[in-house]
């Protein structure tokens, strides 16, 4: 690691691509990367180690309701590649992602929520 701080963008501005169509996100974008969970396994004596499962990553966010597509389209959708691009830099991956959870319109703000797991959601790391 360099002795020096970074002083450029670091946070604030996000995009989302969902199958190649570029989306507004307004509101909190999340993600978690897919890879291995680890569960203390304890008996009735002692902490006994752990057990290790595969676990899916997600991408969630609030998106805009734009005019020209309909966000109930993704309701139940499966084959979804989201790449979401952060002011840092980073690049979140969603590879044959699914949507879960229901799709509510907010007609107020003129935005949705998606929420797309996988179990091929990765991070790419911006090196200095």
């Amino acid at each position: 690691m360099s002795g020096s701080v970074y002083r450029g963008p670091l946070a604030g501005t996000a995009t989302a691509t969902i199958n190649g169509v570029v989306y507004n996100v307004v509101g909190e974008c999340q993600y978690q990367a897919a890879g291995m969970q680890n569960e203390t396994l304890k008996g009735q004596s002692a902490v006994e180690g752990f057990s290790q499962m595969p676990t899916q990553g997600f991408a969630q966010m609030t998106l805009r309701d734009r005019r020209d597509t309909n966000p109930l389209d993704f309701q139940g959708a499966s084959g979804l590649t989201v790449i979401i691009e952060q002011a840092n830099g980073k690049v979140v991956t969603v590879d044959n992602g699914w949507q879960t959870e229901n799709i509510n319109i907010n007609t107020q703000e003129g935005t949705f929520e998606l929420h797309v797991e996988s179990d091929s959601v990765t991070v790419d790391v911006v090196s200095s």
